[in-house]
């Protein structure tokens, strides 16, 4: 059922033309593979041309853990997602809660506000 809302999602912001070119995350054909040839290519142009390069790098990779679920939900909504698919997305994101168990021992109930669960396709 998530792939089937992820890519109802994804041809939402498509027919929207919301997503920019730039965008290889999370779109059909393209991957951060294809997001690192790009760059390499563009880079190598920009040397080749004579030019100097400074690169910064930054990781993201825990982007999608910390964002609140309303922030979220908040965006979708202003960004045209609504009725069921909302409405759908917000029953997977709220009311989860974790627990922690090392050897034996465990920690209280916590709600979980931020980000998705491990293993899933959002």
């Amino acid at each position: 059922m998530e792939s089937l809302v992820k890519d109802r999602v994804t041809e939402f912001y498509a027919e929207k033309c919301a997503l920019s070119s730039n965008q290889h995350g999370f779109t059909s054909g393209r991957s951060c593979l294809t997001n690192l040839l790009e760059t390499f290519e563009a880079w190598t142009r920009i040397l080749d041309e004579g030019y100097g390069l400074d690169v910064i790098f930054l990781d993201y990779r825990k982007t999608f853990d910390t964002v609140p679920h309303r922030r979220l939900l908040e965006k979708l909504r202003l960004s045209g997602i609504a009725g069921r698919l909302l409405n759908w997305i917000k029953a997977f994101l709220e009311d989860r809660k974790i627990i922690v168990g090392v050897l034996g021992s465990f920690s209280a109930w916590v709600e979980v506000l931020s980000g998705v669960p491990q293993g899933s396709v959002f």
